[in-house]
């Protein structure tokens, strides 16, 4: 009897061994899942300033839209030396992800003649990250 006694101490001793073993293994688990999250998290904060995704950066705000406006523009105009009144432009909304800009750009011609342009351009913002261009629809561009 007292084998038997032992052997089911020792048996007991076993399971709970294996118990605390496994207990054990999934604690480390969680653990290195929680720093690896932790991890993610400082590096996409070093990288960009911001939890936040970009496609969840809610809609554009007027420096957004002019940023944008400026891309649209420059291809249309025939001179490298191109500068923008940056501080002077007009932003309005017409509706729910359209928007207006109002502004000047100064370029220079082939006879090294400074000439001043006055725009209007009405961009759609179609959704995405804001600051690419493939987001945005051209409605409308105008001189006057």
């Amino acid at each position: 009897m007292p084998n038997n006694l032992s052997e089911n101490k020792t048996q007991d001793y076993l399971n709970q061994k294996a118990n605390k073993k496994k207990t054990g293994n999934r604690a480390l688990w969680v653990f290195l899942v929680f720093i690896f999250i932790a991890i993610t998290v400082v590096v996409k904060i070093t990288l960009t300033g911001s939890l936040k995704p970009e496609f969840f950066k809610g809609m554009p705000g007027s420096d957004d839209v002019y940023a944008v406006a400026k891309e649209f523009i420059r291809p249309t105009l025939r001179s490298s030396g191109v500068t923008f009144a940056d501080s002077k432009y007009k932003f309005g909304k017409q509706a729910d992800s359209v928007y207006v800009i109002q502004s000047s750009v100064e370029s220079t011609n082939d006879n090294g003649e400074k000439i001043n342009t006055e725009f209007k351009i009405i961009l759609k913002y179609n959704g995405g990250q804001v600051d690419k261009q493939k987001n945005w629809t051209l409605i409308d561009l105008s001189e006057h």
